[in-house]
């Protein structure tokens, strides 16, 4: 029965949580997947300077930004199949012959009569259609629910990710800017002294 499918939707906004982290581990932090002619591909946000810093941070929230597009359009894309087999399973239940309203949008209807209740089109992508038997139809959008589950759970991941390199940044930016102020304030008592 398609109505007990498990529709996962993953998280809609994955949360994350590094506040235990102290000063000394803030120190060592890298970010991977900079490019870089170092080792690894691993960049030492500490030897980078504030304005670099700040152009990661601003990549990073770009990347969010557009992963959270994606994110939501799987969720949409989810309910759609989920919906469309729901949709082809209270088909499969109706009698050939009755008289039903065909949606042409959102607001107009035409009367139209049920063929085969046994038989559904399915749009498979780029504008082709199969006709397959309501099983198959129902088999198909659960095959969608469950692959495009797991890729927004990927992506939920990916997002968390991102958002943790965009706090290290923002702690590294943070740390260099009060070490600037302190290299200041001590620049100018020196004066004063002197």
């Amino acid at each position: 029965d398609f109505s007990k499918l498990n529709c996962r939707r993953g998280e809609r906004e994955p949360q994350r949580r590094d506040e235990e982290q102290g000063e000394r581990g803030r120190e060592k932090q890298s970010w991977r997947g900079m490019s870089s002619q170092q080792e690894g591909g691993r960049v030492d946000l500490m030897q980078l300077p504030p304005q670099q810093l700040q152009e990661i941070k601003q990549s990073l929230e770009a990347q969010i930004e557009q992963f959270t597009i994606n994110f939501n359009d799987l969720q949409m894309a989810i309910q759609g199949f989920h919906s469309s087999g729901l949709a082809i399973e209270d088909l499969s239940k109706q009698q050939e012959g009755k008289e039903v309203l065909v949606p042409l949008t959102a607001s107009l209807y035409v009367s139209g009569t049920m063929g085969d209740p046994d038989k559904v089109m399915v749009d498979i992508g780029t504008g082709y259609y199969v006709e397959k038997k309501a099983e198959g139809g129902i088999d198909y959008c659960k095959r969608k629910v469950t692959l495009l589950s797991e890729s927004l759970t990927s992506l939920a991941e990916i997002i968390k990710q991102k958002r943790q390199q965009v706090q290290t940044c923002q702690q590294v930016f943070e740390m260099k800017m009060k070490q600037f102020q302190q290299q200041e304030a001590q620049a100018q008592s020196a004066n004063q002294v002197g």
